[in-house]
């Protein structure tokens, strides 16, 4: 990949490498005009610019520049945290219908229409893609520590020079490299030369001088310091140590050297390659990250993001029906569960003493007359009785419509609604958008019979319902009332905070460097046997108040381990549950344990005997109370 210099071939070179379509011939907004939109806003491009190209042009011939490449980079990440998320949200809901079959071996696919082909995964691969696209969403460049830093002075001593210059008492701005003809060569020093400036300004942030700079380092040292602390408080002492000048001169070094004929060309890229491949910043972080994030924006999930996001609010319905009803189970056809936008049944589940069935696309009569529609109605999802005496129509209770528009089509959405309500006498009919909508003009928009089944809701992001639950709120509200019903009372009844003590109970689970990313949650369960709410990493709880369980610290990194503290005994029955995020390891025995401490009763239980390489989740025990007694038992797997 050629070297990426200023923040306009950045662009240019994500636009032709990930064949990004910003404008159709028509002049027309194109299918990823989002990205510049999203771009535009974060970096606060005037209206009048007439493309974020010629902007970043125009801001790059200017003294100096306002965008920097990695600034560029970094916000272009940004713009894709929507999309990282509504993955996330898929997997998990792919999760729990891998861990609800006999068999784990689970496939996954995505059928939009019939002229691009499906889209096909195991959930491992999947799993695999989501969590490659969460941690390159999630870089952002750093300097080294300690450890590294000295192993790029160690490549370099071999080019130490014959008679060092006096080194410097403070920390002078790093002066231009003289180009060696080499191109190759050149752009691996001036990575180098860029480090060294990144560190002197680092450098300068805790004082002027080098002494300065050791005497904080002192200070932040000693016992108990976080592991940040720690790693900022041996780079500090680097600057006493003279690395930076140490380094520069080794380059200057190389670089003569270079200019002179009398170095090993191969050899120095070599042994320069060594390094610069561990290095995280500026250049070098642009250089790697960008090529990783053409390999995501090249993926078929991305490429089809608009309409991965009606699967998306599919799976938050899914998601609702998991945790509150009985007796759910995924419709998983030769181990592939499909979702298959032509017609495919995606799970069935009880309640209510019923049986309901969801289906995606299941085409059904038009009642009356449609501006938009000819022969029939074919909503995204669809909740109907397992009645087969009866009409789909006169089955179907709740219908899920969902548009990715950046506003909404007055006729086009209340046309839909007014369509499915009609021929679906008995249903709610929910009408979700990517963007915003003002459900209160378009109700009015729609016939007074279909204005009491009918809610539009907008601006049903990834991002946004996982801090409201907005969407997933109203879903419930349909399909388990009273489920909702008991939760507010319950939210009610728990609303004041009490004073505590300490906790009641510990849960901690531990984990040795063979896993990475494991995550522990504590379910708490409402009378009827569904989830109030779940507490790990996404929701950390509280103590003092609703639901008196709380998480501390989320660990990404083994050896690690994670601690959930119980304040008071308010439900009758706890689930604990640990889920393996890591890209590699697998749950067992002996790189797994969970303590369980209530009062006196200490237990110990081992990992998984039986996990797999397909299994990502491992229920652990349930605390059952009873007469305000908790007791443990351990859950089969």
């Amino acid at each position: 990949m050629d070297l990426i210099a200023k923040p306009v071939d950045l662009w240019r070179h994500l636009q032709v490498g990930a064949g990004l379509e910003l404008r159709l011939k028509s002049g027309r907004a194109g299918r990823d005009a989002d990205v510049e939109a999203a771009l535009r806003r974060a970096l606060a491009v005037p209206v009048a610019a007439t493309s974020l190209e010629d902007w970043l042009a125009a801001d790059a011939a200017s003294s100096p520049p306002v965008i920097s490449t990695e600034r560029l980079l970094v916000g272009i990440l940004e713009s894709q945290r929507g999309f990282g998320q509504m993955m996330r949200d898929i997997l998990e809901l792919l999760d729990h219908a891998g861990a609800r079959r006999a068999s784990r071996y689970l496939s996954v696919e995505f059928k939009f229409d019939d002229v691009s082909g499906p889209i096909r995964a195991t959930l491992e691969e999947f799993r695999e893609e989501v969590q490659r696209t969460t941690r390159l969403l999630e870089d952002r460049p750093e300097l080294p520590n300690a450890a590294l830093m000295w192993e790029i002075s160690g490549v370099l001593d071999e080019f130490r020079p014959k008679h060092q210059k006096d080194w410097p008492a403070d920390f002078p701005p790093v002066e231009p490299l003289v180009p060696t003809g080499h191109a190759g060569l050149d752009a691996q020093l001036a990575i180098l030369a860029e480090l060294v400036g990144g560190f002197r300004r680092m450098f300068r942030e805790h004082g002027e001088t080098r002494s300065q700079v050791a005497e904080v380092a002192h200070k932040l040292g000693g016992p108990g310091q976080a592991e940040g602390t720690a790693v900022l408080t041996r780079q500090l002492f680097a600057a006493h140590d003279f690395w930076d000048a140490m380094l520069l001169q080794n380059v200057d070094e190389l670089a003569a050297r270079a200019r002179l004929g009398s170095l090993d060309l191969s050899h120095a890229h070599e042994k320069l390659s060594q390094v610069l491949g561990q290095i995280r910043w500026s250049q070098a972080w642009v250089q790697a990250t960008t090529k990783e994030l053409l390999d995501i924006l090249t993926l078929p999930t991305w490429r089809k993001r608009h309409e991965l996001y009606s699967v998306w609010v599919g799976t938050r319905m899914l998601e609702v029906i998991s945790r509150h009803a009985s007796g759910m189970y995924f419709h998983a056809v030769d181990g592939v569960l499909s979702f298959s936008f032509g017609g495919s049944r995606l799970a069935s589940f009880d309640t209510g003493g019923e049986q309901f069935d969801v289906w995606a696309e299941l085409r059904s009569d038009l009642v009356g007359s449609s501006a938009k529609r000819k022969r029939g109605i074919q909503p995204d999802f669809r909740v109907v009785r397992s009645q087969i005496s009866q009409s789909n129509n006169v089955r179907t209770t709740y219908v899920l419509e969902c548009k990715h528009y950046l506003d909404f089509s007055a006729s086009n959405f209340t046309a839909a609604a007014d369509d499915y309500s009609r021929s679906c006498p008995q249903a709610v009919v929910h009408i979700v958008n990517h963007g915003p909508v003002d459900n209160a003009a378009l109700q009015l928009k729609l016939p007074p019979l279909s204005q009491g089944r009918v809610r539009f809701i907008g601006d049903a992001t990834p991002l946004v319902e996982e801090k409201t639950q907005v969407l997933s709120t109203a879903i419930r509200e349909v399909l388990f009332p009273g489920a909702t019903q008991n939760i507010l009372k319950l939210q009610a009844e728990l609303a004041v905070p009490v004073p505590h003590s300490g906790p009641v109970a510990y849960v901690q689970l531990h984990w040795d460097d063979s896993l990475k990313d494991m995550d522990l949650a504590v379910v708490p369960l409402t009378a009827d046997g569904s989830e109030a709410v779940s507490i790990d990493f996404r929701n950390t709880g509280a103590l003092d108040g609703y639901p008196f369980v709380q998480l501390g610290d989320d660990c990404r990194e083994g050896p690690g381990h994670e601690r959930i503290e119980i304040s008071a005994w308010h439900f009758e029955r706890y689930h604990l549950i640990a889920r393996n995020y890591s890209m590699s390891g697998q749950m067992r025995p002996d790189n797994l344990r969970c303590t369980i401490a209530i009062g006196r009763d200490v237990r110990v239980l081992d990992g998984p005997a039986t996990a797999g390489p397909d299994r990502y989740e491992w229920r652990i025990a349930e605390v059952t109370v009873r007469d305000g007694i908790p007791s443990i038992q351990p859950m089969a797997l």
